[in-house]
């Protein structure tokens, strides 16, 4: 498989419209699957204490340090190449990585070999996102960006929905269903059923990809690449309170992605089919319902002419979904607690799909692939490392109580939130400055 750089270079055309949509569909259900495989996890963490022997703070660096180490790590080199070559080829290489590397998740027997497998899954993962938010990119004008990249942002819901979903009923169908037994590998348990199922859609993943063609790069120039580091010191104010703003927003939303499932089965002794089913269709609704709202919010406001458009509803989902992640844990009845995560993940969502969208605005086309990778580097670490190994620190040697694990997780909203909100608000000058310049300067070309 090439990875050359296709021939079209600086083409004034934008794809047809459908063929634009097809490739956000594709890369939607890629990341849909993506997600699946690496969000399985959490709702495994009971069977995986019982059969494993390992602690909450052992079980969080399985979700966090494990994947996320190594999925920002490689993230730059592999954005890297996405800015050289063939972006089609990468995302066809990483889902066959990742999906390989999950099957092996279902075949670990300890700690160190799963914590091997997760290591692997975050490699394969780390050529998706900065490759596929560079084709959304180069397939749609800045005016319809926003609602092109919330779509693909939806896989990431949809995949942790469904991992929820199906998980739960697999868990459920083994915990009852005859042993199952395959050559060489021997019986397998329910969990480890669990990983190897949701690995099998990676072949056809590949296959849907072969369809896509690579679109021009917009306003890219003749040269193959660009370097990072002039575009590091010109934006280095706005990276800066972007990653800052972003990543700790999403330490609250990977708090609650990791935990809320034990929170739900430990305090209101919900069996696990359960937690997948309800958990995982709010997740499903009303974070998706919140990714579509913000990314329509986002080009209403900038065709109204509103510059900073995309902050303010960053800004304006995050303060709406605090108040409900702080009470969510607080309650005892399950229907209050499912409404308050409902409406939790609805102000979540109008955030989640927009970080893509704001970094796009003020980084030129031939390093958007590593801006992207340097920022998913930044929050990925941030979030899914600090978010559920702080949780788990708290509830280990502070609360020392299971069964108060969402209490953990909103003392950390209660601090990270809020910081979060202010390293965006600190951020709208300067994106609005760096984003007109960017525009001037796309438009010369």
């Amino acid at each position: 498989m090439e990875f050359a750089a296709p021939p079209q270079v600086g083409a004034p055309d934008w794809p047809s419209p459908s063929r634009a949509w097809a490739t956000v569909l594709v890369l939607m259900a890629a990341y849909a699957v993506g997600f699946v495989d690496r969000q399985i996890l959490t709702l495994l963490v009971e069977p995986l204490r019982r059969d494993l022997g390992i602690t909450d703070t052992q079980f969080s660096l399985l979700s966090g340090l494990a994947f996320t180490l190594f999925y920002t790590l490689m993230g730059v080199p592999l954005a890297w190449l996405a800015d050289r070559g063939s972006r089609r080829n990468l995302i066809m290489v990483s889902i066959g990585v990742w999906s390989a590397m999950t099957a092996a998740c279902g075949l670990a027997g300890s700690f160190v070999s799963l914590f091997a497998a997760r290591v692997g899954v975050g490699i394969g993962e780390a050529g998706l996102s900065p490759a596929a938010y560079s084709l959304i990119a180069d397939s749609f004008p800045p005016a319809k960006r926003a609602r092109a990249m919330g779509v693909y942002a939806i896989g990431a819901i949809t995949g942790v929905g469904l991992a929820l979903i199906i998980g739960g009923a697999v868990i459920e169908w083994a915990s009852t269903a005859p042993p199952v037994t395959l050559p060489v590998v021997g019986t397998l348990k329910s969990w480890q059923m669990a990983f190897i199922l949701v690995s099998l859609p990676g072949p056809v993943l590949i296959v849907a990809m072969m369809f896509l063609r690579e679109p021009a790069r917009q306003g890219a120039g003749a040269a193959p690449s660009a370097p990072l580091g002039p575009y590091l010191r010109q934006r280095w104010l706005i990276f800066t309170l972007l990653a800052a703003g972003y990543s700790l927003v999403g330490v609250a939303i990977a708090a609650y992605l990791t935990w809320a499932p034990a929170f739900l089965m430990r305090a209101h002794g919900w069996p696990v089919g359960k937690v997948g089913a309800i958990y995982g269709t709010i997740l499903l609704v009303s974070s998706t319902v919140g990714v579509l709202i913000g990314g329509w919010w986002t080009d209403r406001f900038a065709a109204a002419g509103r510059k900073d458009a995309v902050l303010r509803v960053a800004i304006i989902g995050a303060l709406g979904a605090f108040p409900f992640a702080l009470a969510a844990p607080m309650v005892s009845s399950d229907v209050t607690a499912a409404v308050l995560l409902a409406l939790m993940c609805l102000g979540f969502g109008l955030t989640q799909g927009l970080p893509a969208v704001s970094f796009q605005a003020v980084t030129p086309n031939r390093v958007r692939a590593r801006v992207i990778a340097l920022y998913l580097l930044i929050g990925n670490i941030v979030a899914f490392t600090v978010g559920p190994t702080a949780v788990a620190l708290i509830s280990d040697h502070w609360l020392r109580d299971p069964k108060k694990i969402g209490v953990a997780v909103a003392v950390v909203t209660a601090i990270v939130l809020p910081l979060g909100v202010i390293a965006l608000l600190a951020a709208i000058k300067p994106y609005i400055q760096a984003s007109e310049e960017e525009a001037a300067q796309t438009s010369d070309h």
